[in-house]
């Protein structure tokens, strides 16, 4: 028992020590090309590229791991109805993909940003291509969520709650 607490313990230090390096990371990035001077189109789509940043990405993946979780940790009683057994498995398979949706916008998120530091000149390609990206996957990876929190919301309403 008291080893599985010190593997849980140094598994959240990993974690909150790899995000809070990636947090520095991605401001860092966001940074080094703000001191370039933008202006019109480039400019505005630098704007409403720094409007998604890590900060956003990462918490909205863990919450969807967190939940996927807390699914498959509760358990399955023989008297429970199909139907709330079907609704609580969607919930969960939604969850999951909002996770993997969120994890891949984190990872273009850091990709893009790498591209825009080596980049000499802001190039308002990419900024589009990054752009479009990052927010597709942001509101497919909330759809799921809304999809989850739908399905979850049922199972408590057939339970009568």
């Amino acid at each position: 028992m008291k080893e599985n607490q010190g593997n849980r313990k140094i598994s959240i230090v990993l974690v909150l020590l790899i995000s809070s390096g990636l947090w520095f990371y991605s401001a860092f990035a966001q940074d080094a090309n703000s001191n370039q001077d933008k202006s019109g189109l480039a400019g505005r789509l630098a704007a409403f590229d720094h409007l998604l940043n890590i900060g956003i990405a990462a918490p909205l993946t863990a919450l969807s791991l967190t939940g996927a979780t807390f699914l498959t940790r509760t358990g399955k009683s023989e008297n429970e109805d199909s139907t709330y057994t079907h609704l609580l498995e969607q919930a969960k398979k939604n969850l999951i993909k909002a996770f993997v949706i969120f994890l891949a916008c984190t990872i273009v998120i850091f990709a893009f940003d790498f591209i825009e530091l080596l980049l000499p000149v802001p190039i308002v390609i990419v900024e589009i291509i990054d752009l479009a990206i990052t927010y597709s996957l942001l509101f497919t990876g909330f759809a799921y969520l809304a999809n989850a929190a739908n399905k979850m919301y049922r199972t408590q309403a057939k339970m009568g709650y």
